[in-house]
């Protein structure tokens, strides 16, 4: 390795600075997410959620759709 300038320390220093600083601040918020959090142990709590069903029939349509409905048509000669 060679001999450390003045001028790199200081480049070290600028960029290490917020660097710890930007960590602190990742632990802290890591810290209140685990507070807020059931322990692993405890079982998720179930929610029953209401099974929707569709009570309405639709009517009878008035002209049948045709075969190939849909498809594209063939051309004539």
């Amino acid at each position: 390795m060679g001999e450390l300038s003045a001028d790199q320390l200081r480049f070290d220093v600028q960029w290490l600075d917020p660097a710890l600083e930007a960590r602190d601040g990742y632990r802290a918020a890591l810290g209140e997410l685990l507070r807020t959090m059931p322990p692993p142990a405890q079982e998720p709590r179930r929610v029953r959620t209401a099974q929707l069903r569709a009570t309405a029939t639709l009517p009878p349509s008035a002209a049948p759709a045709p075969q190939r409905a849909g498809a594209a048509r063939a051309r004539r000669p």
